[in-house]
């Protein structure tokens, strides 16, 4: 017996700018609805709505692109009984902050970190104005077979498999018009065994001190790494990252600290930044600010930072 095909290749969408103000949020949670199942919307602004999407679809396999006002969107127990929904999102934000709740852990989204949830579990996604971000559906038979649907799982998309998958997506929502139903079935398939890989979680929590200083190593010159975005990417709450550095003699704020103070030693011995200013060296190396960073260097080092370049 021959397979039965997917359903013809798509994009379609909406911008709710096209329809009256008071008909805005109910066309929005139809469109999100018809994207995702069942969920209850609980807007910032519910006397009117902004909100664009561009979907992609080729059988069970779809990518949204949107943004947004600010909104909660939920997944309670009794809509997941009521669709019966067992298919994986990965949401994957361009820009603002996203909140995920789900199986008793919060994880906070930035670019660079998304997430794979289950829609067979319930959970809560938050977002502020103007966030962006693509979500990825699956069946679950597409990933890995170690994938655990029961756990929310975050994904680093700033290296290895995941930043691939990142660029992968990039370019499937620009090639949209060009793509045929083969195209993005094959593309699709392969992005979901990219995003879907999952590391056993015993050896995570093991080697989680390790792996967060591998983050912080890659990540300390930006500033919005803190410990609660390092958490998020770890894939662990904020409490058990302390905890487990805790055990190894550290913090998560001194691990960032002592990383981006290193990182600034270096620069002020490197000729290549003789010509560059302190508060250059202090911002360019994660530094919020410059009498923060004076202090630290001071505390760590026992000298200034000027007084260190000899």
């Amino acid at each position: 017996m021959t397979p039965a095909s997917p359903a013809p290749y798509a994009v379609t969408g909406i911008d709710t700018d096209a329809f009256a103000d008071a008909d805005q949020l109910e066309v929005w949670t139809e469109e999100v609805r018809r994207n995702h199942g069942m969920l209850a919307l609980s807007p910032s602004q519910p006397a009117t709505f902004d909100g664009i999407t561009v979907v992609q679809r080729a059988g069970d396999m779809q990518l949204v692109e949107f943004c947004s006002d600010a909104v909660i969107y939920r997944r309670r127990d009794r809509d997941v009984r009521r669709d019966g929904d067992e298919t994986v999102r990965i949401l994957v934000p361009r820009s603002g902050r996203f909140v995920v709740e789900a199986d008793g852990r919060q994880l906070d989204l930035d670019p660079g970190t998304a997430v794979a949830i289950s829609m067979a579990s319930a959970f809560t996604i938050a977002h502020g104005r103007g966030a962006r971000a693509w979500v990825f559906s699956t069946p679950l038979d597409r990933l890995q077979r170690d994938f655990d649907p029961r756990v929310p799982r975050s994904i680093d998309v700033t290296s290895g498999a995941g930043a691939v998958g990142l660029a992968m997506m990039r370019q499937i929502s620009r090639e949209r018009e060009s793509l045929d139903t083969a195209d993005f079935v094959a593309v699709a398939e392969s992005l979901a065994s990219l995003m879907g890989r999952r590391k056993d979680r015993e050896q995570h929590a093991s080697s989680l001190p390790t792996e967060a200083a591998e983050i912080v190593r890659r990540r300390s010159d930006d500033p919005d790494l803190t410990p609660r975005t390092l958490a998020s990417q770890l894939g662990w709450s904020p409490r058990h990252v302390q905890t487990a550095l805790a055990a190894a003699g550290t913090t998560p704020s001194r691990m960032i600290r002592h990383a981006r103070l290193e990182r600034a030693a270096e620069r002020l011995r490197d000729p290549a930044w003789a010509d560059q200013g302190v508060a250059r060296v202090a911002l360019a190396s994660g530094f919020g600010s410059v009498s923060s960073f004076y202090a630290a260097f001071r505390d760590a080092y026992g000298t200034s930072p000027g007084e260190s370049r000899g």
